[in-house]
């Protein structure tokens, strides 16, 4: 991505291209901004992995239990660490999906992972037990363990660790799309600011697809409050149909939905990053900005 245009409401509220500068400042580095699918970039350190250890990635695996013996953290031969894991079967690994599409097949979602989606840890575990097919476990004892579960993290809750911080009012919805639209810079990085309807940003992907991150506006609230979003109420057609005002008047909707999610505006951070410099968290596990 090399430029990016900036759209603005003008005196009559509607949107024009106010400008198109560069997308990162010219001559700092020779590296332009680059959009690669999470998937791919995870297979590139899988195959390096796989190329210089024998080191294998599982994946499917739940863990249940964690002990830490304290006693032992500064003895560097010790091993303090016990984790008990447990294989999930396929079913119970794969999120469930949330929305179809018009001709009835499953859409991706990421709701599951979403801080408006509960934490469903707990739920999974119990289900895991109660499967004869994924009823294996088994101990590790390690030195050291990095905790990047996200933003529910288990290994986090486990430490009794406490993420602080605030969220907002402000929900927005993605859409990973093959538009079909008039909006003549869809193929650019965008920041789209409309009168009243709120802002859409436009991210180009790969196999022609277009990501948009968009403001909703009409969502509700439930909770003491209405602090939350009531994520029931959040589907494709709701994002898409503010992507369309926000937008407007050029036209936009899609022949593909190949993912979406919705989340909450917000800022949180650990009030620890490690137990005894044994027990790492990171990412989204210990800070959040959404």
């Amino acid at each position: 991505m090399l430029e990016i245009c900036l759209w603005n409401p003008d005196k009559d509220g509607i949107i024009r291209r106010s400008d198109r500068i560069p997308d990162t400042i010219p001559g700092v580095s020779r590296f332009q901004q680059v959009v690669l699918h999470q998937g791919r970039i995870e297979r590139f350190f899988l195959d390096s992995i796989h190329s210089w250890s024998d080191i294998r990635v599982e994946r499917g695996v739940l863990p249940t239990k964690l002990e830490f013996d304290e006693s032992l953290a500064e003895d560097p031969t010790a091993y303090p660490i016990t984790v008990t894991l447990h294989h999930l079967s396929e079913d119970e690994a794969t999120p469930k999906q949330t929305a179809t599409s018009a001709n009835g097949s499953s859409i991706q979602d990421g709701l599951f992972r979403s801080n408006l989606s509960p934490d469903d840890t707990d739920d999974l575990i119990k289900g895991s037990e109660l499967n004869a097919k994924a009823n294996t476990e088994e101990v590790v004892h390690a030195k050291y363990m990095l905790g990047a579960d996200g933003a529910h993290s288990w290994v986090r809750n486990q430490l009794g660790i406490k993420l602080e911080g605030e969220s907002t009012d402000y929900i927005w919805g993605v859409l990973d799309i093959v538009p079909i639209t008039d909006f003549p810079d869809i193929r650019m990085r965008c920041a789209i600011h409309s009168a009243n309807a709120g802002s859409v940003m436009v991210i180009p992907r790969e196999n022609k697809l277009v990501r948009l991150y968009i403001q909703l506006t009409t969502t509700e609230k439930i909770g003491e409050g209405g602090s939350r979003a009531d994520r029931s109420s959040i589907n494709p057609q709701v994002i898409l149909e503010s992507a369309q005002r926000i937008m407007a008047p050029y036209k936009i909707t899609y022949r593909k939905l190949d993912w979406w999610t919705a989340y909450q505006i917000g800022q949180r951070v650990g009030t620890q990053f490690s137990r005894s410099e044994r027990i790492f968290l990171a990412g989204d596990a210990v800070h959040t900005h959404r």
